[in-house]
This record gives C-alpha cells, structure tokens and sequence, in this order.
C-alpha cells in the first residue's frame, strides 16, 4: 500500500500540504504534467480521453492538405511584338519583340504605313507593356506586315488587342495571314456579317456560317483565334477581358470556321481610319507536366510533431497501465 509523507509546500503554491507521492504514482504525475505542458506548447486543448480521436483527426486532415496545386499551362512564344517603340514614327523599318524573321515592312507600296503612338491599348488580365499601331493620314488605307517562321502544323494561337472604327468593306479592317504571298485568312471584317463586327475570314476575305461575332469593330477587345491544323478548325474569342481565361479549356467562342486553318509565314495588318492595333502574339500552349502525385504526407516539420505525440500517447497508455496495478 502506498505510504504518504508530509512536506512543506512552496510559499506561492495554491496548498499549504502536499504529499510526496510512491515512485509509480509520482512517474504518472510527472507525464501527466510534461503531457499538458506538451499540449500548451503546441496549442492544443486535448483531453487524455481523447488524445487517439485527435491524432485520427489530424492525419485526416493532413492527407486532405497534401493535395497538389493545379500548375499553369506551358506557353510557348513563336514571336510577340508590344510595339515599344518612340512615339508618331512609322512602324515600317521597326525590329522589337522577338521570333520576328524581319522588322516591319510595306505589304502595298500603294498604301500609307501604320504609325506608333506611345499611348498602349489595354484590357483586364493583359496589360499593355509599350505603344500600339494607329493609322496614319495619307492614303486611303494603311498597311504593314511582318514575316515569322512558317506556322502550318499542330494548334496555334493568334492573340491581340484592337479597336477599329464603325464601319468595314473594300478588303478592312483585318489582320491578314499570308503564306508565299497569297492571304489564307483573316480576322476582321470587310463588309460582311450584316454588320462590322469581328469575324473570321477566309482567302477571299469573306466569312462563313457560324464566323462572325456579335461584338463591334468599335469595341476595345483582346482577340485571341486558336488555330487547329490537325482538326482544320479555326475559332476566335473576342473579350472585354482577360482574366482567367483558359487557353487549354476555353469558353465557347465568339465564332468559328469549320474548314479553315490558314498557314502563314507573314502577319499584315490593313485598315481605314480609324484604328489601334497592340500586344500581337503568336505561340502556343501546351498543359503542364504530370508530377508525380505526393503521398498524403508531412513535411519534415509534420513528421516531427507526429513522433513527438505518438511517443507521448505510448507513455501515456504506459502509465495508465501502471496506475492500474
């Protein structure tokens, strides 16, 4: 039986007794106050009752926390141009951006060159990083092209930002793809769709069912055209913004054309006044590696907490089993 001795309390205790406890008694008294100090240390609030609840519930919670987040798409760029340059100078002769063969050219030494103006366009989710393209007094029409590598295979996306007037016909406003100098496409319009509206044309300029949007040549929009040569299908999104779209599992789009898909190794731009062209891009996206998919797991830090209770929720069955004798 156990034996009780008297002892002198400390001055600031709560007790003016306590009594010095058998060997096994005491052992479970000192777990008992390293456990709750444990707990304190850790922020938790857990009973001895139901300490194997919580660590169930922990590691529950754990494997639920490991899930990996979504990564982003993989965009690569053929060639882009921001038009960063000084502001009221022709855009012919201009060499920025990158993946261009060439600087700007005259598509029609008929017709007036586009002019830079420092002032970019912009909309939600792209941010215009210099100037644009406007049109410029002289002739009827302005024009400029540029040449890139020859794009004809796999899925290609043809992005801008663009603002023309509100009225189309006589071949404007577009952008033109050329290939060997023969347009294969378009995205613009020229008098077609009822309306002048954004739509997508094919080598004669004109459009088919189904390729015309409902938004107006006059509407500040980010274009972007997704061209599919495998499938042979070219769609567009005309957008007031950009944010959060997805390139990999996109809205439906603003207009589609079943049977083309231009191949071009030039990109010209024609036009009336007025107009503002910026931002231009060609590339492609392609989804995100796979990584291998983490076990529902800890970091090192986890791995530690979960040592240190477990040898304290074994200590603690250890001592129970003893105050039991």
């Amino acid at each position: 039986m156990a034996k009780f001795h008297a002892a002198r309390e400390s001055p600031t205790g709560p007790g003016k007794i306590r009594r010095r406890l058998s060997p096994t008694l005491a052992q479970s008294l000192r777990f008992s106050q390293v456990f709750n100090m444990s707990c304190l240390c850790a922020g938790w609030v857990v009973s001895r009752v139901s300490l194997r609840k919580s660590l169930y519930t922990w590691l529950l919670s754990l494997s639920f926390s490991a899930a990996p987040s979504l990564a982003a798409p993989v965009i690569t760029t053929v060639a882009e141009d921001s038009f960063s340059y000084a502001n009221n100078i022709s855009l012919v002769g201009q060499n920025g951006g990158t993946g261009w063969s060439g600087a700007w050219v005259s598509d029609s030494i008929a017709f007036t060159d586009f002019f830079t103006n420092s002032l970019g366009l912009s909309v939600p989710g792209l941010a215009g990083a210099g100037g644009k393209v406007v049109y410029r007094a002289g002739s009827q029409l302005n024009d400029a092209a540029r040449d890139l590598p020859l794009q004809n295979s796999g899925v290609l996306f043809v992005q801008f930002v663009s603002q023309f007037g509100t009225q189309s016909g006589g071949g404007t406003p577009n952008l033109r793809f050329i290939n060997a100098g023969v347009t294969t496409g378009a995205v613009g319009n020229n008098g077609a769709c009822g309306s002048p509206v954004y739509a997508i044309l094919d080598n004669t300029l004109q459009p088919a069912a189904g390729a015309c949007s409902t938004v107006a040549l006059n509407t500040l929009s980010a274009v972007v055209l997704r061209i599919d040569y495998t499938a042979n299908l070219t769609q567009m999104w005309v957008l007031s913004s950009l944010s959060g779209f997805d390139y990999l599992n996109p809205p439906a789009p603003s207009a589609s054309y079943a049977g083309l898909s231009p191949a071009f190794q030039r990109i010209a731009f024609y036009s009336r006044s007025p107009a503002s062209i910026d931002e231009l891009k060609v590339f492609r996206v392609t989804a995100p590696p796979s990584a291998p998919s983490p076990v529902p797991g800890l970091a090192g830090e986890g791995v530690g907490v979960l040592a240190a209770l477990l040898a304290l929720a074994a200590a603690w069955r250890g001592a129970s089993r003893l105050r039991r004798r």
